[in-house]
């Protein structure tokens, strides 16, 4: 029987947690030490020992990565122990971690495109989300169309810049928005540069190329606070859109995607010196987030003895709000894109609609960063979000650095 720990065993403030494997030897148990790849401060250390739950996102998401390692890095271990038929010294423990952080990889496989991106989606099924999973999967599937259209099976090396002019002219015979071709090949282009691991050829310009068309425009689809007032007060809405709006509502003040929110529950709520937060970890990015949860949201929950609304499909729940936006009367004529369903399959199509059509449930996220932008520091803003950086929250709610300078202005003029 074997077992692995991790633990600090450094005098130093800071340091690399060590992997401690106990095993039997001739009826007798032996431990060997080794280092991980995980560097702490002892401070940490200790607070992650006592189980302590950290408030701190920073300090949540390390402790996320080092439970996450432990898993794997213990069956790593523990699996190569139960196979081994080599002697198991302090050397082997130490190959053996470093095996974990350094895979070898010497898996023969094909170099045609289409086959490799099988191959590829094969290996990274279990260690990407699953919506980047679907992503890929509708692209593997374009290739297979563009492949039978053009009578060709293409190879990782055959990338080049007459394949690309091929598949743009190919992929606007199909009505595809230069966004959605642009995000294409960057995923294809992505896969080929993958296929270099496996000492596959890939075209010497493959790095250089680039679609050159411009990005269709992003429409900034919101709900103003006014709007959001008028969602609140419809009355005498059936069950199914009273849920439905409460959960518009909600969203819009907590700025979280619909994986994220859906997934709130009353124990997720916290409450700290007169204020109340609502801690999740995003499943998108595994980043863990602490939410203000304002005097409007908490009224939705008094209403409700304390519970969120029920849920329903993601599917089923952008057709509700849809409908309460429309009894809201958020009529406003907007720009933006329909799903219409041509000869060729789904399109969106760009035109002008009353507002209410173009809701979805991407809107509450949106609202959120757009209405408090300028309110909030925007670093607020991006914690809550979840945004990487200040510079993606700004593109995603459309704002310049000529409306950033604005800001800056009234901010500095009343400093004077």
């Amino acid at each position: 029987m074997a077992n692995v720990y991790f633990q600090y065993r450094s005098n130093k403030p800071t340091a690399k947690v060590e992997v401690r494997f106990v095993f039997n030897e001739n009826g007798k148990p032996k431990t060997y030490y080794t280092r991980t790849n995980i560097e702490v401060s002892k401070a940490f250390w200790g607070e992650y020992k006592k189980n302590t739950i950290f408030k701190n996102v920073e300090k949540a998401n390390l402790k996320t990565d080092i439970e996450k390692q432990y898993t794997l890095l213990a069956k790593f271990i523990t699996d190569r122990y139960e196979n081994e038929t080599a002697d198991i010294t302090k050397d082997w423990l130490k190959d053996t971690v470093h095996d974990f952080y350094n895979p070898k990889t010497k898996t023969v496989v094909s170099d045609e495109l289409l086959q490799f991106f099988d191959f590829y989606l094969s290996i990274k099924k279990h260690t990407i989300k699953a919506g980047t999973l679907r992503k890929l999967k509708v692209v593997r599937n374009k290739i297979a169309t563009f492949e039978n259209d053009k009578e060709r099976t293409f190879k990782i090396k055959d990338i080049d810049k007459s394949f690309l002019s091929d598949f743009i002219n190919w992929s606007k015979e199909k009505q595809y928005d230069n966004s959605v071709i642009n995000d294409n090949f960057k995923i294809i282009r992505s896969v080929c540069n993958e296929a270099q691991q496996y000492d596959i050829e890939v075209n010497k310009n493959l790095h250089l190329l680039s679609t050159g068309i411009k990005d269709t425009p992003t429409f900034k689809i919101y709900l103003s606070v006014d709007e959001l007032e008028q969602i609140i007060e419809l009355n005498n809405l059936p069950p199914h859109l009273d849920s439905a709006r409460d959960w518009l509502v909600i969203s819009c003040y907590t700025g979280q995607r619909i994986s994220d929110f859906k997934r709130f529950t009353p124990d997720m709520i916290r409450r700290q010196g007169g204020r109340t937060f609502i801690d999740v970890k995003q499943a998108k990015t595994d980043k863990n987030v602490s939410i203000p949860l304002l005097p409007i949201v908490q009224d939705i929950l008094k209403k409700r003895n304390g519970n969120f609304p029920p849920t329903t499909t993601d599917q089923r729940y952008n057709y509700y709000i849809k409908s309460v936006c429309r009894l809201a009367k958020i009529n406003e004529p907007v720009r933006g894109k329909i799903a219409t369903v041509t000869d060729l399959g789904t399109r969106k199509e760009t035109g002008v609609y009353p507002k209410w059509q173009l809701i979805s449930s991407h809107v509450g996220r949106r609202s959120f960063a757009t209405n408090y932008y300028g309110k909030l520091p925007t670093s607020y803003i991006k914690d809550i979000t979840g945004h990487g950086t200040e510079a993606m929250l700004l593109k995603y709610i459309g704002k310049t650095s000529k409306d950033t300078a604005k800001e800056s202005y009234d901010l500095m003029l009343n400093l004077i």
